[in-house]
């Protein structure tokens, strides 16, 4: 069974701050016409992405759809089935997994950071782990006995530590708490970089976010707005669609295909009969002039 995270005092929120040690291009993530999935399943296409500088995108769609396998793509984990990623001038990628398997289980949590930064001084990992509300006896505890609220924390404490311009991240805010929630959106609004993220928090991505990536079997669809933007749209299509249901359904019913071919059929068959008629009167009607033009000259 999972260990819950021990209320906190007011006086030991924690002070997340995310920096980029680098500006990117303007451009940062393209991709083109992508299909993702696993084997010959595609889950969704085509996807494109135009993602620029400073931008914080949020992707949502139903479940199933492949939201974690897109992210996942994009990082390399998951081939794409078909498309074109690019990277922009001077991208350094910062990953969050929801899985936390970047963790060691054997670590201690001054470790799982001092491993990965070796020429950090100690005291400015202690004071990086501080932040995330790691202190005092908490940096001696094993990985593998942290909460999955601490491992959350600890796992964004190392990607702080990366100084990323462009941060992937795979739903940051399960696990923890509302008060590390709220810490959370205000480093991510204050982070002097690009944003790509999945979360199934509305109130999270509608703080965060300023571009709403859908996502559904027939590909991506683009809402350059936060969470009520994108949702504002979605009811006009809403009600889009239930006037023109509306509209047809008010319209006739067309005949049925099969009852339509079959007269058709009968019509065709009226015609032909008609045809052979009038060919036939035609006929008759030749042998008469023929017979008249006879007579004339026998009479001459």
């Amino acid at each position: 069974m999972e260990r819950l995270d021990r209320p906190e005092t007011a006086s030991r929120s924690a002070n997340m701050t995310f920096k980029s040690d680098k500006v990117s291009g303007n451009v940062v993530l393209t991709l083109e016409d992508a299909a993702i999935g696993y084997g010959e399943e595609v889950l969704s296409e085509p996807i494109n992405l135009d993602i620029r500088k400073f931008n914080a995108v949020a992707i949502v769609g139903p479940n199933g759809i492949g939201k974690t396998t897109l992210i996942k793509s994009l990082i390399g984990q998951v081939p794409f089935i078909r498309g074109k990623e690019q990277l922009g001038a001077n991208v350094e990628v910062g990953y969050y997994d929801q899985t936390q398997s970047k963790l060691t289980a054997s670590n201690t949590v001054l470790d799982e950071l001092w491993n990965d930064f070796k020429l950090t001084p100690e005291v400015e990992i202690r004071n990086r782990l501080g932040a995330f509300l790691f202190s005092g006896d908490d940096v001696k505890k094993s990985v593998g006995m942290l909460s999955g609220g601490e491992r959350a924390r600890l796992l964004l404490a190392k990607l702080s530590m990366e100084n990323n311009n462009f941060l992937i991240l795979d739903e940051p805010t399960n696990h923890l708490d509302i008060d590390s929630k709220e810490v959370l959106e205000n480093a991510l609004i204050d982070f002097d970089g690009t944003l790509l993220f999945v979360s199934h928090d509305r109130y999270f991505i509608n703080r965060v976010a300023t571009q709403i990536v859908e996502l559904s079997e027939t590909g991506s669809t683009l809402y350059l707005g936060d969470y009520d933007y994108y949702l504002e749209k979605k009811a006009e299509q809403e009600a889009l669609r239930e006037e023109t249901e509306q509209v047809d359904s008010d319209k006739p019913a067309p005949a049925n295909d099969y009852q339509l071919q079959k007269e058709n059929q009968k019509e065709q068959r009226r015609l032909a009969r008609r045809l052979e008629q009038l060919e036939a009167q035609i006929e008759d009607l030749d042998s008469q002039i023929s017979q008249l033009q006879e007579a004339m000259e026998a009479t001459n």
